[in-house]
């Protein structure tokens, strides 16, 4: 038995799941990792209905990461009352990364691909890797579309509406 390729395309992490997709020879694959419990969903290549890429910002992070900043730089200037060196130390090393990583966040944003099949969906985000995130959206809106192509294909394309009726 031939050996599945399986080739990685993205990873997204949240602060209980990873999710890991890749790319198949007739699907893509997410792996939906929670805790201990791993499942499996497929995006079949025949089953594309749609493929979008778009620019997002990520609202909780950013909440976050801006809550976290003025947390931290408010306790950093409440020790620079009493010791400058002591709060100037305490500012770069705890209210600075919250502030850098917002600022990028807000610079670079992230692009997300979307892939919208029948029953189930994918998204794959790029950070700071935005040439590959537009370069998987081509691959998979040109597979997609070769599958659903492809002469010999049992049944219609999901793109192609109903059969015409004869008169």
């Amino acid at each position: 038995m031939a050996k599945r390729t399986r080739i990685h395309l993205g990873t997204r992490s949240g602060l209980s799941f990873v999710h890991k997709v890749y790319r198949t020879a007739d699907a893509i694959e997410v792996d939906e990792i929670e805790g201990v419990d791993v499942t499996r969903r497929r995006v079949l290549l025949d089953e594309v209905l749609l493929v979008t890429y778009h620019h997002a910002y990520g609202l909780a992070f950013v909440l976050t990461m801006a809550a976290l900043a003025v947390v931290l730089t408010g306790l950093s200037a409440l020790v620079a009352v009493g010791d400058r060196a002591l709060g100037l130390v305490l500012f770069v090393l705890a209210a600075l990364p919250p502030l850098v990583l917002l600022a990028l966040r807000l610079a670079l944003g992230i692009d997300v691909l979307t892939v919208q099949g029948r029953r189930t969906s994918a998204e794959i985000h790029f950070w700071l890797r935005k040439g590959l995130g537009r370069e998987t959206f081509r691959q998979v809106c040109r597979l997609a579309r070769e599958r659903q192509q492809r002469p010999g294909r049992q049944g219609r394309s999901s793109l192609s509406g109903p059969a015409p009726r004869s008169a």
